[in-house]
């Protein structure tokens, strides 16, 4: 839109300084009437010129100039965010699959002891699982929390 009023404003001026010049000349012949009358109506014309000139001026000098600061301040942000974003990388998603996986394997050594005690020996004792289960999901939990402290500090 400033653009658009400035290139106005230019061809007004030229189309001004060329009647200007023409009616000087002509002065003589006719006082009223005629070709005249169109220089009446010109200045006018450019005296919306000139205001539309004005009004590119004031666009460029408090709206542009304006608006180039927010962008400015909009990019500073979006860096800030993005620096941030690691703050928030966790292992909630990893810690809940391995927690998933902890307990089908305590589901599965309880089952293994209701079927044949003699097998529930060593890793797959069910005492021995539901401990890895119970640290798991202390892991996972602490995970959760390192994230909930991080979302409300920001």
């Amino acid at each position: 839109m400033q653009s658009t009023n400035e290139a106005q404003a230019k061809n007004l001026l030229r189309l001004s300084q060329t009647i200007n010049s023409q009616s000087e000349a002509s002065g003589a012949f006719m006082k009223s009437g005629g070709i005249l009358e169109t220089n009446a109506f010109l200045r006018d014309f450019h005296k919306e010129a000139y205001l539309a000139a004005e009004n590119a001026k004031s666009i460029e000098s408090e709206i542009i100039t304006q608006l180039t600061g927010l962008r400015g301040d909009l990019n500073l942000k979006v860096k800030e965010i993005r620096a941030l974003s690691g703050d928030f990388k966790n292992n909630v998603e990893k810690e809940k699959e391995a927690t998933k996986k902890a307990l089908a394997h305590l589901q599965e050594a309880i089952q293994t002891l209701e079927v044949d005690p003699s097998n529930a020996s060593g890793k797959s004792e069910p005492y021995i699982v539901r401990l890895h289960v119970e640290n798991q999901i202390r892991h996972q939990l602490a995970e959760e929390n390192y994230l909930h402290k991080v979302s409300i500090i920001c």
